[in-house]
């Protein structure tokens, strides 16, 4: 009898090991077809859209008087070209199945509606780069002039990127700091690398919200209620920012009184994330 149940015992062990490993080679394939995917849309969506802009007789672009101060750094190529590591290592990183089905179901959103924009109203970057004297850094910068079109600019989908990959990188256990200040260091190089203008940042990360508003994580679990809030007051914080930056460029510095209310939705919508589920929850 013990004998015939250790054997019992041991049949179990094996086919919950082959069970785990069923379901581990599954998810992969899940995150590999989610990836391909988006990697599929992404570059059909960004070359037919460059394909369209270039063959236009005039682009037009679209800057702040102010940008004008924004320092070149060539250094800064370097967050700058992580983003396209994220993007392929982002898919993996996802803890289960509904965790990477909002992930490609944002990805994909915010693709589409950039590529609205970017055909209904084109933009291209209008400041001339500096001579790169750097021979290890001439590389990336040669790669984005002959891969990254000076077109497709607003919304800028790094930017969008970036925050849909935190979203992820945010519920890890180890690096989460560090992949936080080189999101941070991706967001900035989008302008001092001269590959965008300010209100394409603020466009990606407009669209980014928005994503997180009509594709939210676990739409009727009460536990993300306020998480859910605190996305609707960042998108107005952005919102605010971006109508007094255009109400300071066409009409004068009366816009700028609309940061007061742009802040308080930051402070409001932080207050929200930081109660309720920020550890063990979603964007």
């Amino acid at each position: 009898m013990k004998s015939g149940s250790g054997i019992s015992y041991s049949l179990l062990n094996i086919m919950m090991l082959k069970k785990r490993m069923t379901e581990k080679q599954l998810k992969i394939r899940q995150q590999v077809f989610a990836l391909t995917i988006c990697t599929i849309v992404f570059m059909g969506i960004y070359n037919l859209c460059t394909w369209y802009a270039s063959s236009l007789n005039n682009v037009p672009s679209f800057t702040f008087d102010f940008e004008k101060s924004i320092p070149f750094l060539p250094l800064s190529i370097i967050p700058y070209m992580a983003g396209g590591i994220f993007f392929c290592v982002v898919f993996f990183l996802c803890k289960n199945k509904n965790q990477l089905k909002i992930l490609t179901w944002r990805m994909l959103f915010v693709t589409i509606i950039a590529g609205i924009f970017f055909i209904t109203v084109p933009l291209r970057f209008s400041f001339a780069k500096p001579e790169i004297s750097h021979s290890i850094l001439e590389m990336p910068f040669s790669f984005l002039k002959t891969f990254d079109s000076p077109f497709n600019q607003s919304p800028s989908l790094h930017i969008a990127f970036a925050f849909i990959f935190w979203s992820v990188f945010k519920l890890l256990s180890r690096w989460r700091i560090f992949l936080m200040i080189w999101l941070i260091l991706l967001g900035i190089s989008t302008l001092t690398t001269y590959q965008h203008h300010l209100i394409d940042v603020l466009n990606g990360a407009i669209l980014a919200h928005l994503s997180f508003i009509i594709i939210p994580y676990r739409r009727n679990d009460p536990e993300f209620r306020n998480l859910h809030l605190a996305n609707y007051y960042f998108l107005m914080g952005l919102v605010f920012i971006l109508a007094a930056l255009l109400l300071n460029k066409y009409i004068g510095t009366v816009g700028f009184f609309l940061f007061l209310p742009a802040l308080v939705m930051f402070i409001t919508g932080y207050h929200y994330q930081k109660n309720k589920g920020s550890h063990k929850s979603t964007t």
